[in-house]
């Protein structure tokens, strides 16, 4: 079993280099242009043109994995393997947060397999450190990583699976944004057998105003402030390829090629128990997935049975 100490940083910017960032950055009028040129900075001019500069060259063991860290989420981790399995994931780095369920014992097959890198990591709020952790881990692993959730499924709309969809981006694109599109209760008080994604067909019908998730090229990140937006040295784009600035909720992110599907709320049993446990972001003793935020983000406005040929595939 792996462990690591996310106190020791897999890699460091120093706090001259810091301020040298920011306030060169700040000269630059453009924002997109802006975040840019302060990532160059504090990557190190260097190291960011030669590392988009072979881009193209790279022959790396992957194309596509998938990060995550994840706590007590043992019960759902089967389905979310083999689904994104079946759209295109070669292999899956987990980053287990102390968990207390059957969590290790579901991941044995898949570890044992060469599925699954498996590490234990310790700590009260340290997501985003384990994200920064995870990118600087797959550098030399693969072309492409997602860095998801456990209740997010990436779904490609206009393509069979998720490496179809990355063709279309050139190797020297930094991270691609998609927007989650939002999937309430479909009315589970308890929750049910079977897979979330046959369980809960009904979400929000507009989701404009929901926040982004990222595949990125490892090798062009240089730092995490959020699971929505990494900071990059290279190109930020969107589904269609459209450049765009970094930050969490992107205006005018659409869903007509891929979108990551968001079952937040599961049923209410399922947001208690996520009450209880504490939050992989904000920590242990964070008041959230209260009934009051059950009901805001429980959506249910559109049926929306597009993941049922997905199921019928995990059935079998």
């Amino acid at each position: 079993m792996n462990k690591i100490d996310i106190t020791r940083p897999a890699c460091k910017v120093s706090g001259l280099r810091k301020f040298a960032a920011q306030t060169t950055s700040a000269l630059v009028p453009v924002r997109a242009h802006r975040n840019r040129i302060r990532n160059i900075i504090k990557y190190g001019v260097w190291r960011s043109v030669h590392a988009i500069w072979r881009a193209k060259k790279e022959r790396l063991p992957h194309y596509l994995c998938v990060a995550a860290i994840a706590r007590d989420e043992g019960r759902y981790f089967k389905e979310w393997i083999d689904y994104h399995r079946l759209v295109g994931v070669e292999k899956f780095f987990i980053y287990d947060n102390q968990s207390k369920d059957d969590t290790y014992q579901v991941l044995k097959p898949y570890i044992d397999a060469g599925i699954v890198e498996y590490t234990y990591v310790e700590g009260d709020g340290i997501q985003n450190e384990v994200n920064y952790y995870a990118v600087c881990h797959a550098r030399d692993k693969t072309k492409w990583l997602a860095v998801i959730d456990l209740d997010e499924f990436i779904m490609p709309v206009a393509d069979k699976t998720i490496p179809d969809f990355l063709h279309r981006f050139s190797p020297r694109t930094a991270q691609i944004f998609m927007r989650w599109c939002l999937y309430g209760s479909s009315g589970h008080v308890k929750r049910p057998a079977g897979l979330v994604i046959e369980n809960y067909k009904y979400r929000k019908r507009d989701n404009s105003d929901e926040a982004n998730k990222i595949i990125v090229n490892p090798r062009l990140v240089c730092g995490c402030t959020s699971a929505h937006a990494f900071d990059v040295v290279g190109r930020s784009v969107d589904e269609s390829g459209r450049v765009v600035s970094p930050a969490p909720v992107i205006p005018g992110l659409t869903q007509n090629i891929i979108r990551v599907n968001h079952y937040r709320c599961k049923s209410w049993q399922d947001s208690e128990e996520k009450h209880n446990k504490g939050d992989v972001l904000y920590g242990r003793d964070y008041v959230r997935y209260t009934k009051a935020d059950f009901d805001k983000f429980d959506t249910n406005d559109v049926y929306d049975d597009a993941m049922d040929k997905y199921a019928r595939m995990l059935k079998k």
